[in-house]
């Protein structure tokens, strides 16, 4: 599940777990992938987060119940909330066809989980999700439609739209992110389509 993800945002990972068990949760919640964006200095996080870092993390600790801290040799599984995150995070970072999940696309898989914690202290801090997302862009300087041409890049695109489509099969018709697949698929095909001039 994690091949595609960058060293930074693995790191993110493993605070989150240790956030979760310095908590004394006995499960991975948005909230604690959140506090692992906040301790990796590596990254775009701190730029986008800016002076709200540790705002944030007084939010959530203000609206966390602390309980006995939970040892490192037990399993700590993610909620089904975050995994649903991390599923948002994957579609974030298929949207400009990278090959690579970073902390900004789990920034983004946060925020697309509305109904989280994380999702909640990031908007009450001012964080929406067109504006980061915007900027994010910005900040990567994601060249525009058409402007790399070369063979490799094509090939890249070709082998990023197969795996949607690998992805896509395995569901079935009425499941949730069904449709976003499909709509990344038809985008990236309509690129394939401008660029050759078909």
């Amino acid at each position: 599940m994690f091949e595609r993800y960058t060293e930074q945002a693995r790191r993110v990972l493993f605070f989150a777990r240790f956030e979760a068990s310095q908590l004394g949760s006995i499960s991975i919640e948005t909230e604690h992938i959140l506090l692992g964006l906040i301790r990796e200095p590596k990254g775009l996080i701190t730029r986008i987060l800016g002076q709200s870092l540790e705002n944030t993390r007084k939010d959530i600790e203000g609206r966390t119940v602390f309980r006995e801290k939970v040892p490192t040799s037990v399993e700590i599984p993610f909620t089904a909330e975050t995994k649903r995150a991390l599923q948002w995070a994957a579609e974030e970072a298929d949207r400009p066809l990278h090959n690579h999940i970073g902390t900004e696309h789990l920034l983004l898989g946060l925020l697309r989980e509305e109904s989280s914690l994380a999702s909640a202290v990031l908007r009450d801090n001012g964080f929406e999700l067109a504006a980061v997302r915007d900027q994010i862009v910005e900040l990567l300087g994601t060249p525009s439609k058409g402007e790399d041409r070369s063979p490799a890049h094509l090939a890249q695109e070709i082998d990023h739209l197969k795996r949607l489509v690998e992805r896509l099969a395995r569901m079935v018709p009425d499941q949730p992110g069904a449709r976003s697949l499909l709509e990344q698929i038809t985008f990236g095909l309509g690129r394939l389509r401008d660029r050759f001039g078909l």
